[in-house]
């Protein structure tokens, strides 16, 4: 959390702070209207790429539909959390990405173990409901912990089914003729992720120390690490959901292939006859 300096207690235009957390960037230093400017304008980039996984995506289930499209949900909160530093803000921040997880389990589950019937998606939802009362209702430590051992949870899950998914389906895909794209996607998921983590721990636990105005600060400017956490971390879930329809895409007898749109952004693509049969 930011340390409390003259800096970082500059009034705005939706001062007081309620949030639970306040990032390392200094409040209300670009304008007087936004409190954190970079952590807000780098939330964009949250938006476009949950926009472009939508428009990429070789089929339209409704499954994806909603892992892309709460992506942008996420991104929507973020840049109003940021933006405001108020607590109403940040569950619209939070709750989406737990809600975006919980689609991605979803899928995992179902990919690995077969359909799981009604019970399944109502556990789920069940979860969700009783999560997100939690989260809203509590404030302070309690509520940002609460929300962080929750989302963990959920991408140590994410983690194992993939993970899983990728030694059982090498052997299918082999006897296919094809390649095992899932281990490019694999490595670049958990390599961007893991870097994006490894700043966001370092923006948290030792801003006095890197934010540019504190009197314990090594660094004379900040480099604004929660802003590239954003942009590290959604890449890092960008390729895990792409990772998760392929490997749904293979789980449903399909050819899924690995290529860069425009030269620069990875997507799937599938055959006619695949397509035909997702569809």
């Amino acid at each position: 959390m930011a340390p409390t300096t003259a800096s970082f207690d500059q009034v705005g235009y939706w001062s007081p702070n309620t949030a639970s957390v306040d990032w390392c960037e200094s409040n209300y230093v670009v304008t007087y209207y936004i409190a954190e400017f970079w952590n807000s304008v780098s939330s964009l980039f949250i938006i476009l790429l949950g926009e472009l996984g939508l428009y990429l995506c070789p089929t339209k289930e409704r499954r994806f539909k909603v892992a892309f499209r709460t992506i942008s949900v996420v991104g929507i909160g973020s840049v109003l959390f940021h933006g405001t530093l108020r607590h109403k803000m940040q569950l619209l921040d939070e709750l989406p990405m737990i809600y975006a997880a919980t689609a991605l389990v979803f899928i995992c589950t179902e990919t690995k173990y077969g359909p799981q019937g009604q019970w399944f998606p109502i556990g789920l939802a069940t979860w969700l409901a009783v999560t997100t009362t939690v989260v809203s209702i509590f404030g302070g430590k309690l509520q940002f912990y609460t929300f962080q051992a929750s989302f963990g949870v959920l991408q140590l899950s994410i983690i194992y089914l993939t993970t899983t998914l990728h030694r059982q389906q090498k052997a299918v895909i082999a006897a296919r003729g094809g390649t095992n794209e899932s281990t490019w996607l694999i490595q670049r998921a958990l390599g961007v992720y893991f870097f994006a983590v490894t700043i966001w721990l370092i923006d948290l636990h030792l801003c006095e120390f890197i934010n540019g105005v504190g009197p314990d600060s090594v660094l004379r400017w900040n480099p604004q690490l929660h802003a590239w956490w954003h942009v590290f971390s959604i890449t890092g879930v960008y390729f895990t959901t792409l990772l998760v329809a392929y490997q749904h895409y293979v789980g449903k007898g399909l050819s899924p292939n690995v290529y860069l749109w425009r030269g620069f952004a990875p997507a799937l693509t599938l055959d006619g006859a695949s397509r035909k049969k997702a569809l």
